[in-house]
Parts: structure tokens; C-alpha cells; sequence
């Protein structure tokens, strides 16, 4: 057998057993979701203890102080490229959309395309790194793990906890409750690391910031769809509108002065806003007319510079059969079609 035959057989039995795992997990998953009862719930330890004689206002207050801290390191523990957990995870969200019963002979028949293409994209794919990772590499992983799983799986968990405790003690888990931290040594682990400089640290901060602030954003996107409401109490409206004035404040401090043109006039938020019924008159028309009575005219805006040291004609106004003329210069036997203002040396 050749080397080229190896490599290959290699790859192979590798993806196999990838693809054999990620269908062990989604079928492990699948059959504990059939279970009626799962013995290590949140909602069977807290019917546990309450059997067991632990009072239910200790029971909530144990939960409330709880605090567990998860800390990412910085060494890289994931050894697949993204790009193939990526394919990975499409694969699993295909083997999930095939368990729907509503599914035709057709939609089917798609999936099985889609798991094909996916298949011989992740044979086309490149295995191995081609360069040793940095730390900000390293760094960018473990951002990777938080947006892909720890982001909408802690919610989950918490909501899990906070459904059971319900259930039992009468009272949810508060808002301000955090009994999950998180910690990081991504960029700032300096232990007889020589490649983590200040600079190092210094970027994954704001790498880790800006993260933050994207998967923030996306959340308020959703939000902004799912409260699609009209109407808003006094309290809200008041908080809306202290935000807008900050908001507004802020932009005048930081404008240049030849860019204010004058007091900014700021909108508040009525709790019952109407929607306007028609658009202004002049709406429709362009940026450089002028709706005088019912009639839109050409504004003739002046040039900076004197027009009679550069030769230029500027068009005085006419009446309405006379066409209007490009400003341009003038030569004898010539019309005024020449070079703009702009070209002129």
C-alpha cells in the first residue's frame, strides 16, 4: 500500500468515526427526550430533597447562594477545525429535521442531498492546522465554545432550575440571581508563556468585548420582533425617554461645531404614539427642489468662489418655457455646455 493510499484510508476511518459519533449523540439525546421521567432532572433532585426533609425556604435559599465558576483556559483542548465543527453541526441539525413527522417524500429526498454535500464537504476539507496557533488564535477558539454552546445552553439550564424550584418552593429564581460565572485565562495567562505580551492580552480583551457586545446585539434584535407592541406603560415610556435624552446629549458633545446647524429638536416616546396617515407634502420630491404652492422648482444653489474671476455665466432665473442652462465656460460661437465649476483650475 503507498503512502497516498494510507493518508487516504487514514482519513476515512477518521470521518467515520466522527459522523458514527455525532449519530450516537443525537440518538442519546433522542431517547432521553422519549423517557417520561428523567432521574437526574433538576425537577427529581428537588422532589428528592424535599422527600428527604430539607425545607422547601432552605432548599430555595441554598439555590439562590449557590456559585459555580467555569474557567476557560487558554491552551487550545479543541483539536478539529471550526470549519468542521461548523459542518458537524449541520449535519446534527439535519439528523434532527429528519425526525419530523410532517415530513413529504420530497423533503426527504432533499435532506439526503443536503447530508451528501455536506459529507463530501467535510472529505474536501483540510484536517490540520497549517500553522501553529497564536494565543489570540487560542483565544478566538474558546470565544468560539461560548457563542456555539454556552450561550443558549446556560440560558436553558437556568430556566430548567428556575421552572423546578418553582414547582417546588413556590418561588422562581430571582433575576439577579448568577449562580453561573465565568472565567477566562484566554490572552492573560503570562506562566513562562513568552508570546503573551501586554499587547496579546490587550486585544483579546477587546476581542472578548466585542463578542459580547455582537451576541447582546442579536439577542435585542430578537427582542425588538418578539415585544411587537404598540402600546407602553407611563414607567416605560419615562425610562425610554431619560435614554433618549442621554443618548441625544451625548451626540451633541461629541458633533464638531460646524456640523451643528442648530438646537436639536428630540422626540419623546408618547405611550399611545398614532402612526402618520400621508407623508408631508414635498416627500416625494427630490433633495435639491423646492415645492412653492403646487408647484416644484430647480434650487439654484451659489457657488462659494466670485463666478465672474473664473469666466463662469450663472443662469438667471427664467421663465418656464425657457430651458435652464448648465453653468459652464464661455466661448465665442460656443454654447454653454463646457467644463463644470469643479474642473476649473
Amino acid at each position: 500500500m503507498s503512502l497516498e493510499d494510507s493518508l487516504s484510508i487514514a482519513r476515512a476511518f477518521s470521518h467515520y468515526l466522527n459522523l458514527t459519533g455525532i449519530a450516537e449523540r443525537y440518538h442519546r439525546v433522542r431517547k432521553s427526550r422519549s423517557e417520561v421521567h428523567l432521574s437526574k432532572s433538576c425537577d427529581d433532585i428537588f422532589d428528592k430533597l424535599i422527600q428527604g426533609g430539607v425545607p422547601p425556604e432552605e432548599l430555595y435559599d441554598t439555590v439562590c447562594k449557590q456559585g459555580v465558576e467555569i474557567v476557560l483556559t487558554a491552551h487550545p483542548t479543541q483539536i478539529n477545525r471550526r470549519t468542521l465543527q461548523y459542518k458537524h453541526l449541520r449535519i446534527a441539525h439535519l439528523l434532527e429535521f429528519n425526525e419530523r413527522p410532517d415530513l413529504s417524500h420530497e423533503d426527504r429526498e432533499m435532506l439526503i442531498e443536503d447530508l451528501v454535500r455536506e459529507i463530501t464537504a467535510l472529505w474536501q476539507t483540510d484536517e490540520l492546522r497549517r500553522h501553529k496557533p497564536t494565543p489570540v488564535d487560542e483565544a478566538r477558539a474558546g470565544l468560539h465554545i461560548v457563542e456555539q454552546s454556552l450561550w443558549k445552553a446556560i440560558p436553558r439550564y437556568l430556566r430548567r432550575v428556575s421552572n423546578a424550584l418553582k414547582k417546588h418552593t413556590g418561588k422562581p429564581l430571582p433575576l439577579t440571581c448568577t449562580p453561573i460565572k465565568f472565567g477566562s485565562w484566554m490572552g492573560g495567562d503570562r506562566d513562562r508563556n513568552p508570546n503573551v505580551t501586554a499587547k496579546v492580552t490587550r486585544d483579546v480583551s477587546l476581542m472578548s468585548r466585542w463578542m459580547a457586545i455582537d451576541l447582546y446585539i442579536r439577542q435585542l434584535d430578537n427582542l425588538s420582533f418578539e415585544l411587537s407592541i404598540k402600546k407602553c406603560s407611563e414607567k416605560l415610556a419615562s425610562v425610554a425617554n431619560e435614554i433618549l435624552l442621554k443618548e441625544s446629549a451625548s451626540e451633541e458633545t461629541k458633533a464638531s461645531p460646524w456640523t451643528q446647524t442648530g438646537p436639536q429638536n428630540i422626540v419623546k416616546l408618547q405611550p399611545s404614539l398614532a402612526l402618520a396617515a400621508q407623508l408631508p407634502s414635498g416627500a416625494d420630491l427630490t433633495s435639491l427642489t423646492e415645492c412653492i404652492g403646487s408647484e416644484a422648482q430647480i434650487r439654484i444653489v451659489k457657488p462659494p468662489w466670485n463666478p465672474k474671476r473664473q469666466g463662469i455665466q450663472i443662469p438667471t432665473e427664467k421663465s418656464d418655457d425657457s430651458p435652464v442652462q448648465s453653468p459652464g465656460r464661455t466661448r465665442p460661437g460656443s454654447s454653454h455646455m463646457g467644463r463644470t465649476p469643479s474642473a476649473v483650475n
